[in-house]
């Protein structure tokens, strides 16, 4: 069997824990031509509960069964589908996302942001930032892993281009704060995550399905407009420093939040605020982003239909060509058929001396021309007989 897993389709979180609990594991990865092990792993990894162990048994001897559990509500900035190997496309529809006019509103989404913003903000509470990373957030953990390997091999070598990026007080508070406001986002049921490169962290806020790219930089800093800006790390400034977190350049939301070291406190006694802007944005953003693809979506239907009427003009002028062909080829074979008819007569009165073999051999052979011509005989018309499609 071909390996299709790379491939997905969008499918009802609800439509596919029924499949699940419709028939035992083994008939259910038959259906999809898959081992019942490979078929258990792929639930397992949507997120799917299966039936318990010795279910089918009870069922078949009619002894009561614990019933199919409910998949969790569509959370903030979820997409609310489950994506899957497209070999369930053999037993499940695919889903058609959300429309952007809603509803958004589910058990654990509201269809008003305002009142997701209170939800989240009851949930989330106060939050202190520990001192230190002992215990990291693992959207952290690679990028401390590499950062230890260049302070060993910095010892080594003493080079500065070896030098660990995120040891020095500011880039160590920088680093709490995103562990902890990661952490946040995590007991809500979200993730981040943050990587270096080019001597810039790469910080994302993943609301849901919906990715949020942050930045926190020093306050003072020049904008991040261009990829020509790279700050030189380590971050070589006291940990008093005035820090910014913002949203990167680009996210489509005008007068985009942003927070700050400022008279209303430093970044550490904002992170509930932070979190919870976060999770708004996330599903706000995931809302905009239904929008946008729709209309993309359409702008594609519309080109794809100006496709396939050129497509069709270029058909119907080639079958009128083809048309055009038809008459040519057969005026010219009928013309020859004539021509034939003429000399005969002709010879036949005695307007040359050819004998009578010589005659059939050249009839036969014109007559033979003319056939290949016909363009009834030859099929050419079948070339416009029909109007053309495209599928």
């Amino acid at each position: 069997m071909a390996n299709t897993y790379w491939r997905s389709i969008l499918v009802e979180p609800d439509e596919l824990i029924r499949f699940a609990w419709s028939a035992p594991l083994r008939d259910l990865a038959t259906m999809l031509n898959i081992s019942d092990v490979g078929l258990k792993k792929r639930f397992v990894s949507y997120g799917i509960p299966l039936p318990p162990q010795g279910y089918w048994n009870k069922v078949h001897a009619g002894k009561p069964v614990p019933r199919m559990p409910a998949m969790p509500a569509r959370k903030p900035g979820a997409h609310g589908r489950i994506s899957v190997d497209e070999t369930f496309g053999k037993v499940l529809r695919a889903a058609d996302p959300i429309s952007s006019r809603g509803p958004f509103a589910s058990g654990a989404t509201p269809e008003n942001l305002d009142a997701l913003y209170e939800i989240e903000s009851k949930a989330i509470g106060s939050v202190r930032v520990p001192k230190t990373l002992s215990a990291v957030h693992p959207g952290l953990q690679e990028l401390l892993k590499r950062d230890e390997k260049r302070r060993h091999k910095y010892e080594k070598t003493g080079w500065t281009i070896d030098q660990p990026l995120f040891e020095t007080p500011a880039a160590r508070r920088q680093l709490r704060i995103l562990s902890t406001l990661f952490s946040v986002l995590s007991k809500r049921g979200h993730s981040g995550y943050a990587h270096e490169r080019d001597g810039q962290l790469q910080i994302t806020a993943r609301i849901g399905d919906t990715p949020l790219s942050l930045e926190i930089c020093l306050s003072n800093e020049p904008a991040y407009a261009s990829h020509s800006y790279r700050r030189t790390y380590p971050l070589d400034v006291p940990a008093t420093t005035p820090l910014t977190l913002k949203f990167v350049p680009g996210f489509n939301k005008p007068g985009a939040k942003s927070w700050k070291d400022d008279g209303e406190g430093i970044l550490e006694d904002k992170i509930s605020l932070i979190a919870v802007s976060l999770i708004v944005a996330g599903e706000s953003r995931f809302r905009e982003r239904l929008a946008e693809d729709e209309i993309l979506t359409a702008q594609l239907k519309l080109e794809e239909e100006k496709r396939r009427r050129e497509r069709l003009e270029r058909l119907n002028l080639q079958r009128l060509e083809a048309l055009k062909a038809s008459g040519e080829l057969l005026r010219q074979s009928q013309d020859i058929r004539n021509l034939v008819d003429r000399v005969r007569r002709a010879i036949v009165e005695g307007s040359a001396n050819i004998d009578q073999c010589a005659l059939s051999e050249w009839e036969e052979w014109a007559l033979r021309a003319a056939d290949e011509l016909d363009p009834i005989i030859s099929g050419q018309y079948l070339a416009h007989f029909r109007a053309p499609t495209i599928e």
